[in-house]
Parts: structure tokens; sequence; C-alpha cells
């Protein structure tokens, strides 16, 4: 239920476009309309941690309301973040009273939960985009490192010591660690639900097949009555109980491999709500040993089965995506290859090969008057120099020669002049280069450098260019800087165009580091790092 709530909530907040309105209806209404939203699931979590508490004892074996709190704010702007702080005091507090809880004691667990959620969301917010936070193994390590381990354990002593110092409880270390461990599986249990499937459930949903949901549906039957296999019934003998728990990892297995990390989230929030509602129940695990001293072992256990099908999870999804950009990378090679097969026979065709036949017409009109013949052959030698220019250029875009002749540096500066001349620019070349640059390294930075001064041509508009070719220790800098028109980088990626890719993936070849800055009506800086050894070879070791 907390989850469904959640998840509306939130996919209201997606569709409504909380701050994208310049009103204040939309600046104001909506982000309060969304705090009650998330006020109420906070709520619920509240109460549901609270069932979740045995009797008795200060903590709960299963505590929602700070997993879902962090789950609002990844998938939230932090323009609305104050309205949902707001609309969670009220929320707190009305359901810590209902459960019995002293006022100072709630208030402390108010300012902890908060922090708790706050320090999470500001930590992995800053370094990873949280939609794509499960997508890669760094987003699965940032949210690991900041929202299931630093953040809980930044604030589980703090917990604790309220818990102690308002005589709630006994025993500061023992809830100290109790509490972690609590925090820390409930984050891991409910934010990648609420992430993933917020973020990406409609879509899966939309594209799935029928096939895809029968198995989907099997996967979750079999979870559900795995768990209640192993950990509702009791076993026939008690020394086979440890065995049986591996059965819920095999289905975990099978959820990671076939549904990444949304059906491995949604498996693993069943078995890990199924297991400590029986195990607060008194269905032990491990037969012969107190409650606490069963909840603290399976908790440690969920935590360390979860972790490692998380990152192999990120790192599934993370070679099915280079597998899919591998495929469209090659139909769009083939495309791009007929595009410039197209691109060198209009050019032969359209120019090259009209002007040589005016040029055999002008030849078979050839004056009877020798006074004519001086000026016309002048006219004839001028256009077969030209010709032989433009052919010139137009074997250079396909191979330079001049950069074995000439060496790298003289040869781009070569290129960079007979194309200035070409369109009629202007291009500051500036270079600092003291050690010689392999021909590999060259023609790939030269082939960067066409395709930016190309796109720069065509599409910025611009009449002057600055290129820098600079060398730091190891390392050979390429710097290409204009103030045309510019563009937006990411609709740039994500189109049929392979100019970006390719030079993209040209520096990576080369172990180097490409970066675009741009924007419309700003500009446009490229900047390619190239490592090179000692001896001035390029770090194919690294």
């Amino acid at each position: 239920m907390v989850t469904r709530t959640v998840g509306f909530l939130l996919a209201s907040q997606v569709a409504t476009g909380v701050g994208e309105s310049s009103s204040w209806r939309t600046r104001i209404l909506q982000p309060l309309r969304f705090a009650v939203l998330v006020g109420f699931s906070y709520y619920a979590g509240t109460r549901v941690g609270f069932a979740f508490t045995p009797s008795g004892q200060p903590n709960s074996v299963f505590w929602p309301p700070n997993a879902i709190l962090l789950a609002a704010l990844l998938l939230a702007p932090r323009k609305v973040w104050w309205a949902l702080l707001l609309a969670v005091v009220p929320a707190h507090l009305l359901a810590q009273l209902q459960a019995g809880v002293p006022v100072w004691t709630a208030t402390a667990w108010l300012a902890t939960n908060t922090s708790e959620a706050l320090i999470g969301a500001l930590c992995i917010g800053q370094l990873v985009r949280p939609t794509r936070m499960f997508a890669s193994v760094r987003g699965v390590f940032i949210f690991v490192l900041f929202g299931v381990i630093l953040a809980p354990l930044a604030t589980s002593f703090l917990d604790a010591a309220a818990v102690v110092l308002t005589g709630w409880g006994r025993g500061y270390l023992s809830i100290s660690a109790e509490r972690f461990w609590t925090n820390a599986l409930a984050e891991l249990t409910i934010v990648p639900v609420i992430v993933l499937w917020v973020s990406k459930g409609e879509h899966w949903i939309k594209n799935a097949t029928l096939g895809r949901f029968g198995e989907a549906g099997l996967l979750v039957f079999s979870t559900l009555m795995a768990t209640l296999w192993v950990f509702g019934s009791k076993p026939i003998l008690a020394s086979t109980t440890p065995a049986l728990l591996f059965l819920p990892l095999a289905l975990l297995a099978w959820a990671t491999a076939r549904f990444g990390s949304g059906g491995l989230s949604l498996c693993f929030l069943i078995i890990s709500v199924a297991a400590m509602w029986f195990v607060m129940h008194g269905q032990e695990p491990f037969p012969s040993v107190s409650l606490p001293q069963n909840v603290l072992p399976l908790q440690i256990l969920m935590c360390t089965v979860m972790l490692p099908l998380m990152f192999l999870s990120g790192f599934m999804t993370e070679a099915r995506q280079t597998q899919t950009s591998l495929r469209q990378l090659s139909a769009n090679l083939i495309d791009a290859q007929e595009q410039e097969r197209a691109r060198i026979a209009r050019e032969l065709h359209d120019d090259i090969n009209q002007r040589l036949a005016m040029l055999s017409i002008r030849l078979q009109q050839w004056p009877e008057n020798p006074s004519e013949v001086h000026g016309l052959v002048q006219e004839l030698q001028q256009e077969v120099e030209d010709i032989s220019s433009d052919l010139q250029a137009l074997s250079h875009e396909l191979h330079s020669s001049k950069l074995e002749h000439l060496g790298v540096v003289k040869g781009i500066k070569s290129w960079c002049n007979e194309f200035a001349e070409r369109q009629k620019i202007e291009i500051d070349f500036q270079s600092q280069v003291i050690s010689a640059v392999p021909f590999g390294i060259g023609i790939s930075l030269l082939r960067i450098l066409q395709e930016a001064m190309h796109n720069a041509t065509k599409h910025s508009g611009v009449k002057f260019v600055q290129v820098q070719i600079t060398q730091h220790s190891r390392e050979l800098h390429l710097t290409v800087t204009d103030s045309g028109k510019g563009f937006d980088i990411e609709s740039a990626m994500q189109g049929r165009g392979l100019g970006l890719i390719s030079m993209r993936e040209r520096v990576r070849l080369l172990h180097g580091t490409f970066n675009i800055r741009s924007k419309p009506m700003v500009g446009t800086k490229i900047e390619v790092r190239v490592p090179l050894l000692q001896d001035g070879s390029p770090n194919l070791a690294a």
C-alpha cells in the first residue's frame, strides 16, 4: 500500500510538472498538493513501521518512513523539498503520538528521520541522476554508499541516544546497531522500488509482451510462495532451515537476470516484508534463539544478499545498454557510409564532372583567330588548376598525406589554412607541442577537428574559430572554440547523426577524455585530451 501510494503521488508530481509553469498556482498549489500526498505516505509508512515493532521492543524490525521520504526527495525537484519536509512534520508527530511514543522521543526521531533522508538525497543527487541511479555500477555504488550506509549510520546513533535519554529503551550500542540495520534494510528494500517503478514502470508495462507478463506473474507468485514456505511454515527438521534460506536467493537471481533492477527490487520487497513479519511473530528461521538474536542476523543476511545482486543488476543493465548502443551505432555507421559515398559521388558528378565536361566543350570550340588563343589558354589553365585544387581538397578530406610528410602539427595547420580559404572564414591556429606526435594520434585529432569545423561552418554560422593544440606533461590537448549559435548537446547525441559519437569514440580508443560545452546562442567549446607516453606513443595500456 505504501509503495502504491508513493508511486501515485510521485507520478502525479511528474505529470503536473511542478515548477515548470510560471503561474502562482503551479508554484504554490501543486507543490502543496504533492506535499500532502507525501505526508500521507509517510504517515502510512510510520504506521506500518509500528506494526512491525515487537511488543516491548524500542526498535521496529522494518521501518519504511525514512526510505519513503528519501525516495520522494530523490524524485522531486529541490525547489519543493521545503514543502515535503513541512508536510512530514504533522504526519510524523500524529503517527508517533498515536503509538504512545513520548513527545520528546517523537521530536528527536523526526529530526533524525528527516536528516537521514536529506543526507542521502543531497549526496546522491550531486553525483548521479536519481532516475538513472540503478542503471550502472557507479550509480548503485553511490546509492549504497550514501543512501544505505553513510546516511543511516550518521543518524542511527542519534536515534539510539534519543531512545535512551527519553527512557524509551536501554542499551545504547545494541539499539544503535539494531536501528542501523533496520534503516539500511528499509533503504535497500523500498527506495529502488519507488524510484524505478515511478520513473520507468509505465514504460515497462507498455512495452511488455504477453509472455513477459506471464513470466513476471510466475516470478512474483513463486517468490511469495517460497517466502511463505521458508519463513511462514514450521520446518520438518530444524537443521534444514538455514539451507532453505537459499531458496529465495535463486528467485532473486532469476529476477535479476530477466527483469533487472525493477524485478529484483520488487521480489526483494516481498521477501523482506514477509520474512520480517513472520520473524516478529515467532517464526524463527534459526532454531533455538531469541527474537532479537533472530532479527539482526536475518537483516544482515538480507542486506549482504541484496548488495551483490544490485551490483550485478547494474552491470547487466550497462551491458544491455552497451549492446543496444553498438547495434544502433552499427546501423548508423552503415547509413553514414552510404551518405558519404553519395556525397563523394555528388561532388564528382555534379561538380568535377560538369566542370570537366565544360572544359571539353571549350576545347572543342578552339578559336581559329591566333589572337584569341592566348587568352583562352590562360582561362583553361586556371580552370584546370581550380579542378585540381578541388580534387586535392576532396582527397585530403579522405586521407591527408601532409600529416606523414610535414608532421602532425604542421599538417593540421596546413589543413586549417586550406579549409579557411575554401570556406571564407578565419581560423586562429595556435600550437605548443614540444615532442613528436604519432601519426595514429594525429589522424584522430585531424578527424575530430574536421568534424568540429564542418559543424561550426554548417550549423553555427561563424566566421572565426580558434584552434589550439598544446602539450601538458604527458597529455596532448586539442581545443576548438567558436562563438556561434551553439546547440543542445543531449539532443544532438540522441539524434541519428554520427558526428559527436564518432568524435567521442575516437578519443575513447586513445584512452583520452572528450568534453563539449555548448548552449543555444552561446557558442561551443570542444576539449580533447589524449595521453602520451614519454616516447610520444599513445598509452594503449592505460
